[in-house]
């Protein structure tokens, strides 16, 4: 009962921060003729859109999750969690640890958090939007990742021991390239924020008059902020298809690439504002491909540097090919989960085309990592020849000092 207890207190929480905030915003906005309830309606029915379910009303369908969101609710479920494996840890056998982790423990957090996943779904009816029964059971998401990111530790001591026996069945270089592949998907997710906050800092005032434009209080322009803050994870996944050459694009029929930009008409929210205007880029804009490239040499270097292969160049490349590809694969299934639809129509396919971005990015980065290993190996023979240059001159004078002496 604790662990399904628990699990109905992490979904109460995540659920908390996108009611609270829509209660505020209902309360700032007095003019409204909606009800309470309404307000609370609409927030639950963003808990799970914050879960990467799809949300419907009058035919409307929401399904693009917000990346920062979704993070957030990892990390506070995650946190409840961490308190309940220690709290067990500490009063069970170490011998039953594992067993009741994985027979009880995990399935009643997991289940608990459903069941409020269910309750959450009644507090949607009758409001402007709603989930289907599908999206109460994908509300799992969140817990099973958060269980993930807590137990699938290799190098920890507090991961089960099954964990560490899956791992152990691999190559032992899988630990630590597992951890190094999870840090690169930061650093390509950092690099898409990075183009964003650019672009936003360069189109600023762009940003700020539609902002303006609301005419709303202090507390409702909070709320409004708020709401495009939790959007810029999304942003980043699509900078970075820009970034890898396919674009993205934000209405039917709209591209932005580095070949040409036609961002089409957009609803009026102040982010997307900084989007450039219709143009043809020059071919040096594509320069930016170099981006991912780079992330990957960085992801090569930071396996060489935890890793020692004894002249193993195969096992060598192979290491960095597959922190690169479990960074990709990370970013993917997050791009997966920005992509959605807005509403319908021209919003009906919001994101980056995973098709083609899907190869290029991972061509990039895995090609980036593996540029790295061969450049190191060429460092490292020529390295050797010059040792063994120096050895030979030095053996040669050596004989010639001998020599000398004997005549």
């Amino acid at each position: 009962m604790a662990a399904v207890r628990t699990g109905l207190l992490a979904a109460v929480a995540t659920w908390a921060i996108v009611v609270l905030p829509a209660l505020v915003g209902w309360i700032a906005a007095p003019e409204s003729s909606l009800g309470w309830f309404t307000a609370v309606s609409v927030g639950s029915a963003l808990w799970f859109v914050g879960h990467g379910q799809t949300v419907v009303g009058d035919g409307v369908a929401v399904s693009v999750t917000p990346v920062l969101l979704l993070l957030l609710d990892v990390y506070v479920t995650a946190r409840f969690a961490r308190r309940l494996f220690a709290t067990q840890r500490e009063v069970l056998p170490a011998s039953r640890v594992d067993r009741t982790l994985a027979r009880v423990l995990v399935p009643g957090f997991v289940g608990g958090y459903v069941i409020a996943a269910a309750v959450i779904g009644l507090l949607t009816l009758g409001g402007p939007v709603g989930p289907g029964l599908l999206a109460v059971a994908g509300a799992a998401l969140v817990p099973l990742a958060a269980v993930g990111a807590l137990l699938l530790r290799p190098d920890d001591d507090d991961a089960p021991g099954f964990v560490r026996a899956w791992f152990r069945r691999g190559p032992t270089w899988l630990p630590a390239v597992w951890r190094i592949g999870w840090r690169g998907a930061g650093v390509l997710l950092l690099v898409g924020a990075a183009v964003v906050v650019a672009r936003v800092v360069l189109t600023v005032g762009s940003v700020v008059s539609m902002q303006a434009d609301y005419r709303v209080n202090v507390v409702g322009a909070a709320v409004l902020v708020a709401g495009q803050l939790l959007m810029l994870g999304n942003a980043a996944t699509w900078a970075l298809g820009f970034v890898a050459g396919p674009g993205f694009s934000l209405a039917a029929g709209s591209v932005v690439s580095p070949v040409a930009a036609d961002p089409g008409l957009n609803p009026a929210v102040p982010l997307l504002a900084a989007l450039p205007e219709q143009a043809a880029y020059p071919p040096v804009l594509l320069a930016v491909v170099l981006l991912p490239v780079l992330v990957g040499a960085l992801l090569g270097r930071w396996v060489d540097a935890a890793l020692e292969f004894f002249g193993n160049t195969r096992a060598r490349f192979t290491a960095v090919a597959t922190a690169a590809a479990l960074a990709v694969v990370v970013v993917l299934a997050l791009t997966a989960l920005a992509n959605g639809a807005l509403g319908v129509e021209r919003l009906a396919a919001v994101g980056v085309p995973l098709a083609p971005f899907a190869p290029a990015l991972l061509a990039e980065v895995v090609g980036g990592a593996c540029l790295w290993v061969g450049v190191a190996l060429l460092r490292e023979r020529r390295a050797e020849r010059d040792a063994a240059a120096a050895t030979d001159g030095r053996g040669d004078a050596d004989d010639g000092a001998v020599d000398d002496g004997d005549d």
